[in-house]
């Protein structure tokens, strides 16, 4: 069941925004997307046929705020990406390697404060991942690199 959760959560991410350090002057704005999305399986994304080119891309909500802003090679993304929430705070902020999270990954909560983060390899999570509570606390950690749960902090 909390492999499930994380499993989740992770997938959840995959849909999230992103933002390279790569210099773009001229980034790809994609027209509003709506609020809600569909979880994927944690797999290589689909090429994205949106994306005309490779680069910066950025995605708005209706409102106009910054959705997300990813970095597109052969229509998946690629290199460090952030995504945000409708108000404008950093929802997440992670790496991708040819529409894999590889990587550190970040995710917070919409007061700004870290939800989860950890590593992922082909997109699969390694390594030790922290859970927090919405107040910054940890409240649980598991190693990727072992069999068991670790008992919350």
């Amino acid at each position: 069941m909390k492999k499930t959760a994380l499993v989740l959560l992770v997938s959840t991410y995959l849909l999230n925004g992103c933002h390279s350090n790569t210099p773009s002057n001229n980034p790809t704005v994609i027209a509003p997307v709506a609020d809600t999305a569909k979880i994927p399986a944690v797999r290589p994304q689909p090429i994205d046929t949106s994306v005309k080119k490779d680069g910066e891309v950025i995605r708005k909500y209706a409102n106009g705020v910054i959705k997300e802003k990813s970095n597109y090679l052969s229509g998946r993304r690629q290199g460090e990406c952030q995504s945000f929430y409708p108000n404008g705070t950093l929802e997440s902020d992670d790496f991708f390697t040819g529409g894999l999270l590889n990587g550190a990954t970040t995710v917070y909560y919409d007061n700004g404060q870290k939800r989860y983060e950890g590593t992922c390899t082909k997109g699969k999570p390694t390594g030790l991942w922290k859970f927090y509570d919405n107040s910054g606390k940890i409240i649980r950690t598991k190693d990727y690199g072992k069999t068991t749960n670790n008992p919350a902090m």
